[in-house]
């Protein structure tokens, strides 16, 4: 996290530093294990599946690691994150309830997604059936949600908001938000 009294420079050396200390295997890339025993030690436990979605979500190679300009940006991502859960959050539970999850979803750029469509990611990324999400559970939901936008828009070249697909179509969509 960014020190406000730290010169630009000493904050790019700690990330690379933090970086450094992540790349357990010093390939110069984070794997997916790499990745899920720095996030585990932050407080937020994923499962590998939720990782690597992490993972894909950011990398441009599509191999399943993180280069250094990658890793900052799956930091930012998190950060983003975390901040727009704390400022929603307005029980301070520790829990979005499921309007408080419709309103950081339209304030993090989800404003299209309507009520009905949040109702059903919520209760798919909510296994307690507590009717509310974790941090870690909403970060998941938030990473769904991005997948799903980058399959559909993969469809909607005519940037029309509707998409025609097939099976095949569907089931490679599909597998772009796991």
């Amino acid at each position: 996290m960014a020190h406000y009294n730290m010169r630009p420079q000493d904050n790019l050396n700690a990330e690379w530093e933090q970086f450094l200390a992540t790349d357990v295997d010093r390939n110069g890339q984070i794997s997916g294990v790499e990745m899920q025993t720095v996030l585990a030690a932050g407080g937020l436990n994923f499962s590998l599946q939720t990782v690597m979605q992490l993972i894909n979500l950011h990398s441009r190679r599509e191999d399943g690691t993180l280069e250094f300009a990658e890793f900052k940006a799956v930091q930012q991502f998190l950060s983003n994150i975390q901040a727009s859960f704390q400022h929603f959050d307005a029980s301070r539970t520790g829990r979005l309830s499921k309007s408080e999850v419709l309103r950081a979803l339209h304030h993090a750029g989800f404003g299209h997604v309507d009520e009905g469509a949040v109702k059903s990611a919520c209760q798919a990324f909510d296994p307690d059936r507590s009717n509310s999400l974790s941090l870690d559970q909403y970060i998941a939901m938030t990473m769904f949600l991005l997948g799903a936008k980058k399959a559909f828009e993969a469809f909607d070249a005519q940037k029309s908001g509707r998409i025609n697909v097939d099976f095949n179509q569907f089931v490679y969509a599909a597998s772009k938000t796991r």
